[in-house]
């Protein structure tokens, strides 16, 4: 039992910047009952978490983190949303905060995950708590709800996710239903809204067209209101 509480107060901060880290590491120091460290490189993870009882991250190291030992993971996000939080779960995430929570709640959330129990943030869980009224987007969906939002047709969305254009044409008819939206400009508002599809970081005043970001290839021009069978 001695040996079990030991390993337990042992949490290393995984953040992807490292300020932040160096902050979290401060704040969670604070308690007696956890041994902090920090990761700073991403190869050193797999050796340094080994052995952790927790493991604090942002959510981008949380979807990519290498966990040998089996370590709870609490991941941190600026703003939760509802499917990045269904997804890092579905990965094994046992704790999810928004990273202006208190000290209290990512303490809660240390303790929890080191327990092996989840733990949500009041944000996070009521971002989960809005989605149980609607069906769930499934990944692929997901994929093309975000080509979609950047103002790609059926056939760009089925080159550039190697499906072909009545699938992507079936998924779009979904994701509609899904979101109860009558238009693709809809939709990708709704989603928006929901936090599913990133908000866009600067609109054009002439045409309304989005930023692309950074994580998706650009398309050729801005969001469009196309039918159902563009």
């Amino acid at each position: 039992m001695p040996q079990f509480a030991a390993l337990a107060q042992r949490v290393v901060v995984k953040h992807t910047e490292p300020i932040l880290a160096m902050g979290l590491m401060s704040a969670l120091g604070q308690v007696p009952e956890f041994e902090v460290s920090v990761d700073t490189t991403a190869s050193a993870l797999v050796e340094h978490g080994r052995g952790a009882r927790v493991i604090v991250c942002d959510h981008q190291a949380a979807m990519q983190l290498d966990n040998p030992g089996r370590a709870g993971i609490v991941a941190m996000a600026g703003k939760p949303r509802e499917f990045e939080i269904q997804r890092a779960m579905e990965k094994g995430v046992l704790g999810y905060v928004a990273s202006g929570c208190s000290l209290a709640e990512l303490q809660s959330a240390v303790r929890a995950a080191a327990q092996g129990r989840r733990y949500l943030c009041p944000v996070a869980a009521q971002e989960l708590a809005n989605s149980l009224s609607t069906e769930a987007l499934t990944s692929r969906e997901h994929d093309v709800l975000t080509l979609l939002a950047q103002g790609c047709c059926n056939k760009t969305i089925g080159n550039r996710l190697a499906i072909a254009a009545g699938t992507v044409k079936a998924h779009v008819r979904a994701i509609l239903a899904k979101l109860d939206a009558s238009t693709r400009t809809e939709a990708a508002n709704i989603a928006i809204a929901r936090g599913l599809l990133p908000e866009p970081t600067v609109a054009a005043a002439d045409t309304g067209a989005w930023r692309v970001p950074a994580f998706m290839p650009r398309a050729q021009g801005g969001l469009q209101q196309h039918a159902l069978a563009a």
